[in-house]
């Protein structure tokens, strides 16, 4: 496998449409009455450069293969929560060859340097899976809108 290269959305705003497909194919179509098109405007906030939120994006020879975010309140009932890890999405391909570790582990490293010191994220893996072998611990399991059980998780960064 070549190496990968992680450039922000920001960077590569023409690699949006993609993006937006994955996420629309993976979660979007679940939701009633969302469109490929909203999917595209959700990541609008993604394409200030050099600012939180940030999506990162993990290119192999120069070809997109997985995403991950950085956002603002993922959970409305937990605003005191700031920072959330979300939108970890890998091309079928590519999983289980460390493609997400890699990109997690750089956003949290750009999120530290940003003063960020700890992400949230929430998991339908009952038992954290990735997340918790990459540093976050179970915080609580509550529903998610769509009905299922998810798992909030929490992870503390250390400062640059």
């Amino acid at each position: 496998m070549t190496a990968l290269l992680r450039v922000t959305l920001s960077d590569r705003p023409q690699l949006l449409p993609q993006v937006a497909a994955w996420y629309f194919q993976q979660w979007g179509h679940h939701v009633p009455g969302r469109t490929l098109a909203d999917e595209c405007e959700r990541l609008e906030v993604f394409l200030q450069p050099d600012a939180l939120p940030m999506l990162l994006i993990a290119l192999q020879d120069d070809r997109p293969v997985a995403a991950a975010q950085l956002k603002f309140h993922e959970r409305a009932e937990r605003p005191e929560r700031l920072h959330w890890l979300g939108g970890v999405y890998v091309e079928a391909a590519q999983r289980g060859k460390g493609v997400a570790e890699a990109l997690i582990t750089d956003l949290m490293t750009r999120a530290a340097s940003e003063g960020v010191r700890e992400v949230y994220l929430q998991t339908e893996a009952d038992d954290g899976g990735l997340y918790r072998r990459l540093g976050w611990a179970p915080l609580e399991s509550i529903l998610h809108a769509g009905g299922f059980p998810v798992r909030i998780m929490v992870r503390q960064l250390a400062p640059p």
